[in-house]
């Protein structure tokens, strides 16, 4: 079916469908951006089944089950993969945490002095020498 043949509430529907739907030919537009012959072939679908009275909901699991989570453009949060959306922000704690710990200047410790007060000076002021 061709997307032009649906009425001007069913357009709506298809125009939001294919544009929250990935190319899988150009990978980095949109179905409704997209010129690839297999987008063609995915917006007549989309148009088939927006005429047809599927939500919007229908269709994008109906992509989903059979292109794989990869077509759509916000794939749901699913702890399959939590990795993807939470490895960024952990990686980047990582980072700062360790450039703190290289760029944290090293104190060191005082250098003790030797006084006559002290019982032991004679001896500590000669333990270094061979």
């Amino acid at each position: 079916m061709n997307p032009n043949d649906l009425s001007p509430a069913e357009q709506a529907v298809y125009r939001d469908v294919a544009s929250e739907l990935r190319c899988l030919v150009c990978q980095n537009q949109s179905l409704a951006d997209s010129h690839a012959s297999l987008a063609i072939d995915l917006k007549e679908k989309i148009a088939e089944q927006v005429h047809a009275g599927k939500s919007q909901a229908e269709i994008k699991q109906y992509m989903q089950d059979r292109y794989g989570e990869f077509v759509l453009y916000k794939p749901a949060y699913t702890p399959g993969n939590a990795v993807l959306w939470g490895g960024p922000f952990v990686v980047l704690l990582l980072a700062v945490l360790l450039a703190r710990r290289v760029m944290k200047p090293r104190q060191e410790a005082p250098p003790t002095m030797l006084t006559m007060d002290d019982p032991d000076w004679a001896e500590r002021q000669y333990q270094d020498r061979p």
